[in-house]
């Protein structure tokens, strides 16, 4: 006995590359990656990791309090961690990579178009990136 043929058995092409591991929306996953905050704005470094609260006016770990999920733009700005993950997963970069995004942003003049990644910009008006 044959199975009735499908009318996708026909297809042309070959199936598409695997794109690596499966994530799970719910957990983030740890590790650094590369996102844009609107559409025609430049690339922002996020990292992300599990690990103790940091103090926000001293920058120390605060040890007593248990570990979260903590998520950092740019090496800088500490955000909610709902706000980025699962959307920053699907560009991981390597920790080289992200400190070249980092120290890229924290060189540039603040009147660049490209400073504030938040900031609608005119692609036409706006000089190169690099």
């Amino acid at each position: 006995m044959s199975l009735p043929k499908s009318r996708y058995s026909n297809r042309k092409g070959k199936p598409a590359p695997p794109r690596g591991p499966a994530y799970d929306p719910e957990t983030p996953a740890p590790g650094f990656y590369r996102i844009r905050l609107n559409r025609s704005g430049p690339f922002v470094a996020v990292r992300i990791w599990l690990g103790h609260p940091v103090d926000p006016d001293t920058g120390e770990e605060l040890s007593e309090r248990g570990m979260r999920w903590q998520c950092q733009l740019n090496g800088v700005q500490f955000v909610p961690i709902e706000d980025y993950w699962p959307g920053c997963a699907r560009v991981p970069i390597s920790e080289a990579e992200h400190a070249r995004i980092c120290q890229l942003s924290a060189t540039m003049n603040p009147l660049h178009p490209y400073y504030d990644p938040r900031r609608k910009m005119d692609r036409l008006k706006s000089p190169m990136p690099f």
